[in-house]
């Protein structure tokens, strides 16, 4: 039995992070009973996350080689002689460190070079390093895109979920083009709650398993990366919410898929605003303390999803149903274009967070101008393709693990 280390993992308490891992847990799992019991996860809500994967069995433990000041509350107190000696028992007992992320390495959010610490630490120490899923970039600082091209280089295996990613890799940064696969995120491989699940989640709002609805996933923390009044950010989102209920005559379903400890990224909170402010019985934000599971379930029944959150699209997606975006970086644009194809325009499907705020007529496009069926349609054709190119990421890992 192999012991595998991921990294890469913020917290739980947003449920696309919980959706990357257990998606990759559950994949290791596969390949025998009790497999999760030699998986170890590197986080900063160690207590949070053992519960969010307990499904798993997969061990959860303080990240010792990135230290959140964010999340100390969460974690517990070290000394940096115990952080050593935790980070040297986790790799003499690690057979492959598997980093995920999503699109941690960019210059965003301002920790790439941290997060590839352990990545650095195996591969001194020879132990096969795995980057898989990623979006990768752009990088403002020069040393950020060298620092994460010495572990590139190192690892055994690199793959990236878009195209975007990929030509940014091997045109600007020359990787080689050996060095670098194009897959997809491994959230496309998490299973979504049964529809008995589904339909108690859905029973508080008045929702039979029959009734068509609508689903947008807001971002409380998007306006931290786009420059934008929190409240003009809400009273755009309110309109949305208000103008697909009057045009397309169904109840809007609001999703909090982030529920963080800190205010300013805790999506409950936008929800509850919006739903406020709609003052309108058919736009309700989504109760409870759900899982991405369960999120995908509901997400995957949707008529049409519209989010502000990546893997709450990812989780309409995967499931199905047609989804399209408000984003604030090319990882919404990369991964709705990988997923649909070159059939789809883009560009129609997705709007930058600071033109949807502050041009008038992006809402209109966006409600008006979204052929639902169509985009179902397509991304039916397209799923299998998109669901292979995750499990083929997993392929290769049970190599390196000489399974």
């Amino acid at each position: 039995m192999s012991n595998v280390l991921i990294t890469g993992i913020t917290s739980c308490e947003s449920r696309g992070v919980e959706a990357l891992a257990r998606s990759i847990i559950e994949q290791l799992n596969t390949e025998g009973p009790g497999g999760g019991d030699n998986v170890t996860v590197l986080t900063q809500t160690p207590v949070l996350d053992a519960e969010s994967l307990a499904p798993t069995s997969a061990r959860c433990v303080a990240d010792p080689f990135v230290v959140s000041r964010s999340w100390q509350q969460m974690r517990p107190q070290e000394s940096p002689a115990e952080l050593a000696e935790r980070r040297e028992q986790l790799l003499a007992q690690t057979d492959l460190v598997i980093a995920t992320g999503g699109d941690l390495h960019t210059s965003d959010y301002g920790v790439s070079t941290p997060y590839l610490r352990v990545l650095t630490a195996a591969q001194q120490r020879d132990i096969p390093t795995a980057m898989i899923g990623q979006s990768v970039g752009p990088f403002d600082d020069p040393a950020d895109a060298e620092a994460w091209l010495a572990v590139a280089t190192r690892c055994d295996l690199l793959t990236v979920r878009e195209s975007v990613s990929l030509d940014y890799l091997v045109g600007k940064l020359g990787l080689p083009e050996h060095r670098v696969r194009l897959s997809s995120d491994p959230a496309f491989l998490l299973p979504a709650a049964t529809g008995e699940r589904t339909a108690a989640v859905l029973g508080p709002l008045g929702l039979a398993p029959e009734d068509p609805y609508l689903c947008l996933a807001p971002s409380q923390g998007i306006t931290r990366f786009s420059t934008l009044e929190e409240s003009q950010h809400a009273a755009a989102l309110t309109r949305l919410a208000t103008s697909l209920v009057r045009t397309r005559r169904m109840p809007v379903v609001l999703i909090p898929h982030c529920h963080d400890s800190r205010p300013h990224n805790d999506d409950r909170i936008l929800a509850a605003r919006i739903a406020e402010a709609a003052d309108m019985p058919e736009v309700m934000a989504l109760p409870g303390a759900l899982t991405a599971s369960d999120y995908k379930g509901v997400l995957s029944q949707a008529e049409l999803v519209i989010s502000e959150r990546l893997h709450a699209a990812i989780g309409a997606l995967s499931g199905g149903a047609p989804a399209i975006a408000i984003g604030h970086s090319h990882k919404f644009n990369g991964v709705l274009a990988e997923t649909y194809g070159h059939t789809v325009d883009v560009d129609g499907i997705h709007a930058d967070v600071r033109a949807f705020t502050q041009d008038t007529t992006v809402i209109g496009r966006l409600i008006n101008d979204t052929d639902a069926t169509a985009l179902r349609t397509t991304l039916r054709q397209r799923l299998p393709l998109i669901t292979d190119r995750a499990r083929s990421d997993f392929a290769q890992i049970n190599e390196l693990l000489g399974a």
